[in-house]
């Protein structure tokens, strides 16, 4: 897999860096494929316009045809699963610019290990600063998550290579282990968390089985133990400390960087950013450290960080197989770049002053650099070439035309994900589902509650509320609706131990509150969901139903549309007249014992909870909060109640659609409901049934 301080003075960096160039020239003598600077008069370039933008300009001036870049958009389209945004620069300039939607310039995108060449500058600029070293002792840097044994280990020798381990070595992917470490979360849907031990601790007692230096190992792990490295003799985050050499240099809006479970930014991945934030950082490698005429790094580090280091491969076909530096690829062709999974790609020409910047969501990597490389480098020239107004038009109508394509990351289903309940005192779960691109975007998703019903319960599948995942076929559903869309959602299925969604009258088991005031707080904190009530709907079967029209009107603060799908509603008639068995059946939790007979059973707490005396009683100002729409089938039998929902709502004037359809209470009912659920949500339509 694939940022506060003042800034330091021009003099303090010229002081340090005299040391410091000695060292790397000394440390580079005798490596191959160190870059010559050709970003032109680097010194006396400003590189950003008065609002922090990339200066645009035709591609003809910068001498690129604009039919080679339609030709490139287009073979990147129609070639590669899921092109999400492309930049091209030359001369430090955008040449062409588009995006996939709902990609835009607005959103962010998931780097993955593209993050590891920012922590790789991180360091550069601690190594500047004096506080870092690149001969640094990996067990003086960490001299207190070494192993419990490392004094006095069986056999003898069992830590001499983690000895000789150092920064550099970390940087290089060196280190010497044979295997990868496994960072219990590092990765951005994995809740797990390390148990008694930090994730510097894993690391370090994960044998080390090579000389440093001499065996690559592609090593996320490492990356973090930089990142690590970095905060330790800095005191901030990777992240805060790039904050004013690097971030606001370049302005680029502070981003979000994943934090390990014990508050270090993860390094190695975990960063998101916008297209051109990726690129103006790859214009910043490209002229060594160099920005708006000042030298912010050292451009000795950039010969160093981006020439070969350590071998890792042979076949001279691959660009994964010409080296690596510090947290770079090097390539083919003299070119370097920093990547992450899914093809996130910035790309550095320093011999046609050019550079890339790519987000996807594909599997397709060395496609995506063969497309590149194919189209761009034969087509750079070194003089400006003759204006083309037809064909930059054509460019432009080419970028805004892109439609959605659906990914590679797929979506995703996690089941039973704990939350630690103060108000019900125990442990509940959830169920989540995450629509196709979420693992690569940086942006919030809509959010459906969907509840479930009480029908599953003999089955023994409400016991974890997950009957929308086996009998609903939530996921094939929602991946049908969703394909090439691109409005999607993150949908969350809750668990309710007794399909009421309600307290109880003895207040033992409070799941209203709970889940008004625990469980949403906790999903949008944990998931990238939009917080503004109109991206947040509910929906749900049965009793769920139910539970759907409970919340949205009597928290219509937190919702802007409902779907009821053949809720639970029975008229005030019918519950007062049911046998006594079925009533205790269905409303044992609502009335104390006393109340169980006639017009007794239509207790206080009862109403109060009652869908229809909550739309006789909703307040004006109240009644279009929410969108609402009901779906009950002709044969259902709890048709009666739906028929007096919708009258109660029509002569208390609370607006609401009503569609009775042909079906029953049951699954094949519901699966044509789902789809019309994210139709009514999310395109805000009256949604249509398709059997």
């Amino acid at each position: 897999m694939k940022r506060t301080f003042r800034s330091l003075s021009i003099v303090f960096l010229l002081l340090l860096c005299l040391p410091f160039s000695t060292v790397l020239r000394a440390e580079n003598a005798g490596q191959t494929g160190t870059l010559p600077n050709t970003a032109a008069d680097a010194s006396s370039v400003q590189n950003l316009d008065a609002n922090g933008k990339l200066p645009r300009a035709s591609a003809e001036s910068l001498g690129i045809s604009s039919r080679t870049l339609i030709r490139l958009i287009q073979r990147l389209n129609d070639e590669v699963t899921a092109p999400n945004s492309l930049m091209v620069l030359r001369h430090g300039k955008v040449a062409a610019e588009c995006w996939w939607p709902p990609h835009s310039p607005e959103t962010t995108h998931a780097l993955y290990s593209l993050s590891k060449s920012f922590t790789s500058t991180a360091a550069g600029f601690a190594v500047a600063e004096g506080k870092l070293s690149l001969d640094a002792k990996l067990t003086d840097l960490f001299a207190d998550s070494l192993p419990a044994d490392f004094a006095s280990p069986e056999p003898p020798e069992k830590y001499d290579f983690l000895k000789k381990a150092t920064l550099k070595d970390l940087l290089t992917m060196s280190a010497g282990h044979h295997t990868e470490p496994g960072l219990k979360g590092l990765f951005p849907i994995d809740f797990s968390k390390p148990e008694g031990e930090t994730w510097e601790q894993t690391f370090l007692k994960h044998p080390f089985t090579h000389e440093p230096g001499t065996f690559f190992r592609y090593n996320t792990a490492g990356t973090f133990m930089v990142s690590s490295a970095v905060q330790r003799a800095t005191g901030e985050t990777v992240r805060d400390y790039l904050i004013p050499r690097l971030f606001e240099p370049l302005k680029i809006k502070t981003p979000y960087w994943e934090p390990s479970p014990h508050g270090i930014s993860k390094g190695g991945t975990g960063l998101f950013l916008h297209t051109e934030d990726v690129a103006k950082f790859g214009q910043f490698c490209l002229q060594r450290g160099m920005w708006n005429g000042k030298q912010l790094l050292p451009a000795e580090w950039f010969d160093q960080a981006t020439a070969k280091h350590v071998s890792n491969g042979a076949d001279p076909n691959s660009d994964w197989a010409q080296g690596y530096g510090f947290q770079f690829w090097r390539c083919r062709f003299n070119i370097y770049r920093g990547d992450g999974m899914f093809s996130q790609f910035m790309v550095a020409i320093p011999e046609k002053d050019a550079v890339i910047a790519v987000t996807s969501d594909s599997n397709g990597y060395q496609q995506v650099l063969n497309i590149l490389f194919e189209e761009l480098l034969p087509a750079f020239q070194d003089a400006p070439l003759p204006e083309d107004p037809q064909a930059a038009a054509d460019l432009r109508a080419l970028a805004d035309s892109l439609q959605t394509k659906d990914g590679q990351s797929g979506s995703l289903v996690l089941e039973s994900l704990p939350i630690e309940s103060k108000i019900l005192g125990r442990k509940e779960i959830f169920h989540v589902y995450l629509p196709n691109g979420y693992l690569t975007s940086g942006f919030e998703y809509p959010v459906l509650y969907l509840l479930h019903g009480a029908g599953d319960r003999r089955d023994g599948i409400v016991a974890t509320g997950d009957s929308w995942l086996k009998r609903g076929e939530l996921k094939k559903l929602a991946d049908d609706w969703f394909r090439n869309r691109p409005e999607k959602a993150v949908i969350v299925i809750p668990h309710c131990e007794n399909s009421r969604w309600r307290n109880d009258f003895e207040g033992k088991y409070r799941f209203e509150d709970f889940f008004v005031q625990e469980l949403i707080p906790y999903v949008e904190s944990r998931f990238r969901c939009r917080k503004d009530r109109e991206f947040r709907g509910i929906a749900g079967t049965s009793r769920g139903g139910y539970g759907a029209l409970f919340y949205a009107l009597r928290h219509s603060e937190l919702f802007g549309s409902c779907f009821a799908m053949s809720p639970a509603i029975r008229s005030h008639e019918l519950v007062k007249s049911m046998r006594h068995a079925d009533f205790l059946r269905i409303f044992h939790t609502a009335v104390p014992a006393g109340h169980q007979d006639g017009d007794e059973r239509l207790t206080p707490f009862y109403l109060e909870h009652d869908i229809l005396t909550i739309v006789e009683k909703l307040p004006e100002e109240q009644k279009d909060d929410v969108r609402i729409f009901i779906d009950c089938g002709e044969s259902d039998y709890l048709k009666e109640g739906n028929v007096c929902l919708t009258e109660t709502m029509r002569k208390h004037r609370v607006p609401h659609e009503m569609l009775f359809r042909p079906g029953a209470h049951n699954w094949v009912f519901w699966k044509v409901s789902l789809p019309m659920t994210l139709e009514h949500f999310l395109l805000k339509t009256t949604p249509k049934p398709q059997e």
